[in-house]
């Protein structure tokens, strides 16, 4: 009796990658909704700037470099994966020099993904320390911190539509295995 599985020896879950069939013109609104989410990550942290910056001197809250931390390391974070070559994270490319470069592939997406949850946790301490706990949750002074976290989730929602936007196969595109 035939599994779900055995069509795809390579695939780890039970049923096959259902995004590897994506049309080209898919994966081209995966690429481009992927840039405008990471635009729109930034665009709302750059707004709360604005707003911070526009307070004036006798406001209690100002967005300093601790705000900016967090997104900086989403956004090194998703440069990293999805500069990683996806055919280098399987085990059995020994065109590739061997096993020692899978490895290094797999070591490398696992920093670019500590790097995204690393700012999208420091996002959310920022604005439980800074903006909550330390301005007991004074209105205007909340948003900021939202803000930095809405960019981080946005920036980790878009490294993830990218990677399943290029992680798939064309139709005409074949791997032959000897």
């Amino acid at each position: 009796m035939p599994r779900l599985y055995d069509e795809e020896p390579r695939s780890i879950f039970i049923i096959p990658n259902p995004f590897r069939a994506l049309s080209h013109k898919a994966r081209q609104i995966g690429v481009y909704s992927s840039g405008i989410l990471f635009a729109l990550g930034w665009w709302v942290f750059i707004d709360a700037l604005v707003i911070s910056a526009q307070a004036g001197e006798n406001a209690v809250a100002h967005m300093g470099f601790e705000d900016w931390v967090s997104g900086i390391l989403s956004t090194l974070g998703m440069i990293v994966i999805n500069l990683i070559d996806k055919s280098r994270l399987h085990g059995d490319a020994y065109e590739y020099a061997g096993s020692s470069l899978v490895w290094k592939a797999r070591l490398f997406l696992f920093l670019g993904f500590a790097l995204i949850a690393g700012g999208f946790a420091g996002s959310f301490c920022v604005l439980i320390i800074k903006y909550i706990v330390y301005f007991d949750s004074a209105q205007p002074y909340t948003y900021y911190g939202a803000a930095i976290v809405v960019q981080c989730g946005l920036i980790m929602i878009s490294t993830v539509v990218l990677w399943i936007a290029q992680n798939t196969q064309e139709e005409f595109e074949y791997n032959f295995r000897l």
